[in-house]
């Protein structure tokens, strides 16, 4: 198995920003390891980058596979899909990429992922070109509403329930609200099994209605559940 470099990149989304990263890097002689769904957008990069890879899915399987693992760096740049966004950002920090650099599409979007621990860009003010440039040579989040009435928090958890399982807890079935992710000093777990136990001192990263989150809010306030 190789081992991580410090010129292996990988750009998951290859879109106006990550392809100008991507040709940016791959001019200055690294390698680049390119990740999509559009196999229009893949062929254009075909000849320029070190490898492409067609996934409809961006799974923790699917960037193990394409040899994510062996980056020192990533570059998430799905700023427009945020479950995408989110998912792809975890995977990497899960899988053990040392330095993880996502695209936002918002201020709370890219709160989220400083919290699960990337370092976050905003396109508008970042330009793709002028970031693998400077690759060459965290605030509490509190809401990302997806919808009008659907939205992810992140939270600190009530000490109460350290040591207790996913399934002892049952806050999907209790409270409509589903676990995406734990985080620990900085470091996100998004593999949420019923026998996951909580952790102490740790963060976790909640989906559901604003309705059932509130509720949600009031019991981790009560340690109570």
């Amino acid at each position: 198995m190789a081992k991580i470099s410090s010129d292996n990149y990988g750009i998951i989304g290859v879109g106006y920003f990550g392809s100008s990263v991507a040709r940016t890097l791959a001019a200055a002689g690294k390698n680049v390891i390119a990740i999509d769904a559009n196999p229009d957008t893949l062929k254009e990069l075909g000849n320029v980058v070190s490898a492409v890879y067609l996934v409809k899915n961006v799974t923790r399987a699917a960037l193990e596979d394409s040899g994510i693992g062996n980056c020192g760096t990533v570059i998430v740049g799905i700023g427009e899909h945020l479950e995408a966004s989110i998912m792809a950002t975890l995977s990497c920090i899960e899988i053990g990429v040392p330095r993880v650099i996502s695209k936002a599409g918002s201020v709370e979007h890219g709160k989220i992922l400083e919290k699960l621990g990337a370092e976050v860009v905003f396109p508008e003010y970042d330009a793709g070109e002028r970031l693998a440039r400077n690759l060459v040579s965290h605030a509490n989040l509190d809401m990302l509403p997806l919808s009008d009435d659907f939205s992810i928090i992140s939270i600190d958890l009530n000490p109460n329930f350290s040591g207790k399982t996913i399934l002892d807890l049952n806050w999907r079935k209790k409270y409509n609200v589903n676990v995406i992710a734990i985080i620990v000093d900085g470091h996100a777990n998004a593999t949420i099994m019923p026998d996951t136990v909580i952790p102490e001192n740790c963060r976790v990263v909640l989906s559901g209605t604003n309705d059932a989150l509130e509720k949600f809010r009031n019991v981790n306030a009560k340690g109570l559940g």
